[in-house]
């Protein structure tokens, strides 16, 4: 199987909305605490919208994957300056030029088959051509493909956890 890494464009939308509606009922079988299926109704126009807006930055990365001309995932990454404030300067990663991956999708029957390997790759490519130093990324630890795939496939490490908690309004 052959994957095609190229960059994402406003035609992409209606195959990047399917791909996140089936994302967004994945994650939720995964923890409908906080994931929920997207509603359908004008995400391909949203995505448009969206891509548009996201192929002109030249400091935003947006991909596509295909395998035998169908669409099998995506990934957009952005690359982050170094923010010089005391306030940041605690963590070491804000000191430094870095890119952040703000989501990687691959669809169900193509995964675990290169299609994650081949856009973090590419990804990782375009970090150090733009003198990135470190790539950050934020998974859900209930997912089971991901987590071994960035840390035993990608390498990449555990560095922080998110908690959360819903309040009760009523005090």
């Amino acid at each position: 199987m052959s994957v095609v890494v190229r960059p994402a464009t406003v035609d992409d939308a209606a195959g990047l909305a399917q791909l996140w509606i089936d994302s967004g009922r994945f994650f939720a079988s995964i923890n409908p605490d906080t994931a929920q299926e997207p509603d359908p109704d004008g995400l391909v126009e949203w995505f448009a919208e969206l891509y548009q807006k996201l192929v002109a930055d030249p400091s935003m990365l947006v991909l596509t994957a295909a395998v035998d001309g169908t669409l099998a995932g995506e990934l957009s990454a952005r690359l982050l300056e170094p923010l010089p404030s005391a306030a940041r300067q605690v963590q070491s990663d804000f000191r430094r030029r870095r890119v952040h991956v703000d989501s990687l999708s691959v669809a169900e029957p193509y995964r675990r088959s290169g299609v994650g390997t081949a856009l973090m790759t590419a990804a990782e490519r375009w970090a150090v051509e733009r003198g990135a130093e470190v790539v950050t990324l934020e998974s859900n630890a209930d997912n089971p493909t991901s987590m071994p795939f960035y840390e035993h496939r990608m390498g990449y490490r555990r560095h922080e956890v998110v908690f959360r908690k819903v309040l009760d309004a009523r005090g």
